[in-house]
C-alpha cells in the first residue's frame, strides 16, 4: 500500500454466484486505486472469490431468496483489510458439504493474517483477511527434525506448521518411502477452518486425536483423501511467550501404523509443553515414544 484514496468502503449483495465476479471486481479495483501490486491484487482477488464463494455455497442452506454478503475494504498501517460477512448459518460443520473449508484454506495461503468469527450479534460469519506486501517465507530449520522423528517412532505422515497471525504456513513436512507425496504434502495448503482437529488443538491445547469415520465423506483433493489417512494428532508446541509457535501434525495411513495409545498422546501433550527445537529434548521424546510410554 502506498496511499489512501478512500479510508473504508463497503458493499452489500444478495449472496449469488453473480455476486463473486461483482465482489472481486471492486475489492481488486480498491486494492489497485490503493496502489497494491499486481502479485497482491492477485491475492486479494483469490481471496475474495473464495471467500465469498463459500457464502453463496454454505451461509443460507435451504432459502428461497437469496440472502446478503457484505464486503468491507480499508487501509490500516500499510495493510489492506477486506472483510466478508453473511447472516447466515456460521461455520459449523456440515457433513453433506465436505468441501466447505477448502476455499478457506486456499484463502490462508494468501493472506498475511486470518480471522473468522462470528457474526455481529452471534449471527452468521465474518472473515477478515489482512493482505501486506511479499514477505520471505518463515522457515523453521529447528523444528524439521520433528517429522524424521514421528515417522522414525509412531507415525507414517508427519508436518510441522508455522502459527502467525492466525495463519499456518508449512515449514516441514515427510510421508515414509514416498518421495512424491512427501513433496505434495510439503506444498499442500494447511488447514483454515475453524472446528478442524487443526485449530481445536490450537485453541484448547494438549494433543489432539482425529480417527477417519468412513461414513463421513472427506474434502476432495485435501490431505485426508490424497494421503489415506487413518488417524491424526495434532499438537500445537509452545513457543517462549507460551503461546503457539507451531503445529506438529502426526498421521497414519491405510495399512501402516495403528493410532497411538492414550499413553502416547500424554507423552506427547507433556512434550509440547517445553521447546523441542532442542536436541536434547527431542532426544528425550524419541526414547519415550519408542519405548512405547
Amino acid at each position: 500500500m502506498v496511499r489512501a484514496v478512500d479510508e473504508q468502503v463497503c458493499w452489500t449483495l444478495p449472496a449469488a454466484p453473480e455476486a463473486v465476479r461483482q465482489l472481486r471486481a471492486r475489492v481488486t479495483a480498491f486494492a489497485e486505486a490503493e496502489g497494491a501490486p499486481p502479485e497482491l491484487q492477485d491475492a486479494v482477488a483469490l481471496a475474495v472469490s473464495e471467500a465469498v464463494t463459500n457464502v453463496v455455497l454454505h451461509a443460507y442452506p435451504g432459502a428461497r431468496e437469496a440472502g446478503a454478503v457484505r464486503v468491507r475494504c480499508r487501509v490500516a498501517e500499510e495493510q489492506l483489510v477486506v472483510e466478508v460477512g453473511d447472516d447466515g448459518v456460521g461455520m459449523a460443520r456440515r457433513d453433506d458439504s465436505p468441501g466447505v473449508g477448502h476455499g478457506l484454506a486456499m484463502v490462508g495461503a494468501v493472506v498475511e493474517a486470518l480471522e473468522i468469527a462470528p457474526g455481529p450479534h452471534g449471527r452468521g460469519t465474518t472473515v477478515r483477511m489482512t493482505f501486506a506486501a511479499a514477505t520471505a517465507p518463515e522457515l523453521a530449520p529447528d523444528l524439521e527434525p520433528l517429522c524424521r522423528l514421528a515417522l522414525d517412532t509412531i507415525a507414517d505422515v508427519s508436518c510441522v506448521d508455522l502459527v502467525r497471525g492466525g495463519v499456518l504456513r508449512r515449514a516441514a513436512a515427510e510421508v515414509a518411502g514416498d518421495a512424491g507425496l512427501t513433496a505434495w504434502l510439503r506444498n499442500a495448503v494447511p488447514p483454515a477452518k475453524p472446528g478442524t482437529a487443526t485449530w481445536s488443538a490450537l485453541r484448547e491445547g494438549g494433543a489432539h486425536l482425529v480417527l477417519h469415520d468412513p461414513v463421513v465423506p472427506r474434502s476432495p483433493g485435501g490431505t485426508g483423501e490424497v494421503l489415506d489417512l487413518r488417524w491424526w494428532v495434532a499438537v500445537p508446541l509452545e513457543g517462549p511467550d507460551g503461546a503457539p509457535r507451531a503445529l506438529w501434525g502426526l498421521g497414519g495411513r491405510a495399512g501402516g501404523r495403528a493410532a497411538p495409545r492414550p499413553a502416547t498422546l500424554d507423552t506427547l501433550r507433556d512434550a509440547a509443553r517445553f521447546d523441542l527445537a532442542d536436541e536434547a529434548r527431542r532426544a528425550a521424546l524419541r526414547a519415550r515414544l519408542a519405548a512405547g510410554d
